[in-house]
């Protein structure tokens, strides 16, 4: 029986939330929101160290990933981070804050990501490793935002 993909998409805009997204990691990121359709929508850089306060809403997801290299992180230890509701104290806004961490990938996909960013696409094929090292680089997706291809990325500025 095969398992059907469930589509990562904003459903309804009807409990807010107050989130401020806190990277932790050693890199500048990019904070994406995935839209009613699905689509990711650009929404931030936040710089290491720095911190992204937002409104949003309980079914509205959200991913990051490093601005230069396009590597998926974390945020609150998930690809996909789902806002939950917080207890609020007093009439003013509290933001939760939810950490952005680098992942522990895998030996094997950190070192497709490794070899993908130093060595051209066209010399793979020269390189002296193993055999499944190559088929590896050629067929095993990179775990990148863009890793959701039926996703197509548009600027929140732009929209």
């Amino acid at each position: 029986m095969a398992t059907e993909k469930k589509e990562i998409k904003s459903l309804k805009s009807d409990e807010t939330v107050y989130v401020a997204f806190q990277n932790r990691s050693p890199r500048n990121v990019t904070l994406y929101w995935h839209d009613y359709s699905g689509k990711l929508v650009r929404y931030a850089v936040i710089k290491s160290g720095g911190i992204y306060s937002i409104d949003t809403f309980v079914t509205h997801p959200w991913s990051v990933s490093d601005s230069k290299t396009g590597d998926r992180l974390f945020v609150d230890n998930q690809f996909v981070f789902f806002p939950k509701v917080q207890p609020q104290e007093g009439d003013e806004p509290r933001y939760d804050r939810f950490f952005i961490e680098l992942p522990v990938y895998p030996l094997l996909i950190r070192c497709l990501q490794v070899i993908r960013k130093k060595i051209p696409k066209n010399e793979m094929d020269r390189l002296h490793i193993p055999d499944n090292l190559k088929h590896a680089l050629k067929y095993v997706p990179d775990l990148k935002c863009s890793t959701y291809e039926r996703f197509s990325i548009i600027d929140h500025d732009q929209s």
